[in-house]
């Protein structure tokens, strides 16, 4: 990615979940428009009011705030970085997924599918780079075809209807060096340059002149005043809300822990959260390109495999692996670098020993433990929206555990939110 494009091998500060963090603020002046409000417990003084507080300036906070601000809404942005997408937004494959990966009726499903062509429609409208690429998903023996099958069952249900079987000798016509028994050809995927996409929603926010951007800024507390509405405090301002979105990512648990008493969290719990950190590496200068299109294992650990993509610029790296932690540290493990080389060797046997290298780290939000373990509270390989149908609180709408396809989904999530707070 290319705001990732260095891996941190050397051992750096981790930042764990649940521990008090604070980002230095730069200093400069805010708009301050002439207002109190009561929230029962004295005046309250503040600085400014919205219709829409979206916290989170990732790939789907930054659609939200361009759906509302599209629909007429007043939308502050508010995120602890200096600079939109810097965390799994900016840490990912870039793929946008086709959806035969998502189990039939759950939202993954439906959001992956309605959102890769409102993406594609999006991206042809605004420049955003983006390329039909295709992808091969392969079976290395005979005893994996029913996991093919079971694919495109899914594929069917979830209204995938261009994907093809293809035997390893047909495989073999369109990449010479993958080693596959069979695979499923999905022409629709696609990859998009991640980092315009989310330029592209920043700059409609801006050229509305109906959002502001509030990055280098934390939320410190969301408290409900005068019943509907919001105060919501930062390290910098105070303002006052009709709506709030926690669109957060990794810090959506911890934003909930924030909300005082805006609502009961007896009435609709966090689900359990888990954070999965996936390393990439990518080609050392000099390789050959294997493969012109992308190439990925069976799913398998929590995750899709490590695979092959390349990006827009013509990139190509491998990755991710999976490897469950408490913090959200984004170094590099060179001793996990031997384990890639096993990985694709199953696909690739040509690669040679010395031609990857560590890339960069993404971490993923997951709603369900390594071992899949459904029986615990909450626990879900979906999607989470909890909004006032789930706990009450008119006005709130809170999202976890969106990692894959988070990106493909996000402006038909953008579009979902929209209608709850509408």
């Amino acid at each position: 990615m290319r705001t990732a494009t260095k891996c941190q091998t050397r051992a750096t500060p981790s930042i764990t979940f649940g521990a008090a963090r604070r980002h230095p603020t730069r200093r400069y002046k805010t708009p301050h428009i002439a207002a109190s409000l009561s929230s029962g417990k004295g005046s309250v003084n503040v600085d400014e009011r919205y219709d829409v507080v979206v916290v989170g300036a990732g790939v789907i906070g930054l659609a939200i705030a361009q759906k509302l601000t599209s629909r007429g809404m007043r939308v502050l942005i508010v995120d602890r970085r200096t600079v939109i997408g810097a965390e799994t937004s900016s840490r990912n494959s870039e793929v946008l997924h086709a959806g035969m990966h998502y189990e039939p009726g759950s939202l993954k499903a439906k959001w992956c599918v309605d959102g890769r062509q409102m993406i594609i429609d999006h991206c042809i409208r605004k420049g955003v780079r983006w390329e039909k690429i295709g992808k091969f998903i392969v079976a290395q023996d005979e005893s994996q075809i029913p996991e093919l099958d079971a694919m495109m069952r899914r594929a069917e249900a979830n209204g995938v209807e261009d994907l093809r079987v293809f035997s390893g000798g047909k495989i073999n016509e369109y990449e010479k060096n993958v080693m596959a028994f069979a695979g499923i050809w999905s022409p629709s995927t696609s990859i998009v340059d991640g980092r315009q996409l989310m330029e592209s929603f920043e700059y409609d926010c801006i050229r509305s002149s109906r959002a502001k951007f509030a990055l280098n800024e934390e939320v410190l507390e969301i408290v409900r005043v005068q019943g509907d509405s919001f105060r919501v405090k930062t390290n910098k301002r105070v303002v006052i809300s009709r709506r709030v979105v926690n669109a957060a990512g990794l810090w959506a648990h911890e934003l909930c822990e924030r909300t005082m008493d805006a609502y009961s969290k007896s009435n609709a719990p966090p689900p359990p959260m888990y954070f999965a950190r996936g390393m990439y590496c990518k080609l050392k200068k000099g390789v050959p390109v294997p493969f012109q299109r992308l190439v990925y294992p069976l799913p398998r650990d929590g995750g899709l495999g490590i695979h092959f993509t390349r990006d827009v610029d013509g990139v190509c790296k491998f990755g991710p692996d999976i490897e469950w932690t408490d913090s959200l540290d984004y170094a590099c493990d060179e001793s996990r670098v031997p384990a890639f080389y096993e990985s694709v060797r199953e696909y690739w046997p040509g690669l040679r020993d010395g031609w990857l290298s560590p890339f960069y780290t993404g971490i993923r939000p997951k709603l369900i433990n390594a071992t899949g373990d459904k029986d615990e509270p909450g626990a879900t390989a979906d999607f989470v929206v909890q909004s006032e149908s789930e706990h009450g609180a008119l006005g709130l709408v809170q999202l976890f555990g969106f990692e894959s396809p988070g990106l493909t989904s996000c402006m038909a999530i953008a579009e979902h939110v929209a209608n709850i707070l509408e």
